[in-house]
């Protein structure tokens, strides 16, 4: 029998890399089990039931094949007048170029945001470690963690809500409750990606006393680039689902036309708007994956 005695070094090396990958460990499954009770308790408390969903799909198969003595409630055949189909395919335009605006301004407003929102940024234009600069620091810090988490903490209808009320319906609220939320979102992405970057070209041009736009030019865009152009994207596909639904509360777009067509029980015109959608959805994740594809 071998002992620890008789062991190479390379065999232990080896031992310790199969105690340390192994999965069995108690702590995997202390882990694990309390993800587990978080799962049970939700789904208890949440009134979740597999069986009420078995017993619902009938009402459901009833609501998707319609009143057969109301015209046009069955959700198929989805209406194909032309003229409908127009109308709403411009109402979709408006609803691409609302998503299209929106991201513009909260780029403006998440890029510098973020600076502001990640410590190795802040380290970079405070340097020092005096009590002053390091509760200046962690004041900015905060302060732009708080904006960001105002802003896309509350959800884009909220907002919706509120820009109606300032300027009345039509796009231009859709368009500022969209920019608000995602330069939320954005700020919290992007100050993820400037954390996670590598501090060696930061040292190396902060050696030669570069000011803080010469690193943040030279050292920090070029590795926070990739990350950047996939946040956009992702962001951009995400505000052109979220402005599909801000009609419902008067802020332009195509959900104007969707609200207003399943409210009237007109469900073949709402299968059309969502066949309409769909697409959109897909052609905007195909261009993505093809600009991801040549620039990330």
């Amino acid at each position: 029998m071998s002992t620890i005695q008789d062991s190479t070094p390379a065999d232990l090396a080896v031992s310790r890399l199969k105690r340390s990958s192994t999965p069995f460990r108690w702590q995997t499954f202390f882990v694990a089990a309390i993800l587990a009770a978080v799962f049970l308790t939700s789904w208890f408390d949440t009134g979740m039931s597999i069986g009420s969903l078995l017993g619902g799909a009938g009402f459901m198969r009833d609501y998707l094949v319609g009143n057969p003595e109301i015209s046009g409630s069955a959700f198929f055949p989805p209406t194909l007048i032309l003229s409908d189909i127009r109308v709403y395919v411009m109402a979709m335009i408006e609803t691409l170029e609302m998503a299209v605006v929106a991201l513009f301004f909260s780029i403006l407003v998440a890029v510098p945001l973020s600076l502001f929102a990640s410590r190795n940024i802040l380290r970079i234009l405070l340097p020092g470690h005096s009590l002053i600069t390091r509760t200046l620091r962690t004041g900015i810090y905060l302060a732009a963690s708080l904006v960001a988490n105002v802003f896309r903490s509350i959800n884009e209808i909220v907002w919706a809500l509120f820009f109606v009320s300032a300027v009345g319906l039509g796009p231009m609220a859709g368009i500022l409750a969209l920019a608000v939320h995602t330069a939320g979102v954005l700020c919290k992405l992007l100050a993820e990606g400037n954390e996670a970057i590598d501090p060696g070209p930061v040292e190396a041009l902060s050696a030669t006393g570069a000011g803080f736009l010469k690193i943040i030019t030279f050292a920090v865009v070029p590795q926070t680039m990739p990350h950047f152009i996939s946040m956009v994207l992702y962001r951009f596909e995400s505000d052109v689902r979220s402005a599909s639904i801000l009609g419902f509360v008067g802020a332009g777009g195509i959900g104007f036309y969707l609200f207003d067509k399943v409210r009237s029980f007109e469900n073949g015109d709402v299968t059309t708007i969502i066949i309409i959608i769909v697409v959109t959805v897909w052609l905007i994740d195909k261009l993505s994956a093809y600009i991801r594809e040549k620039f990330i």
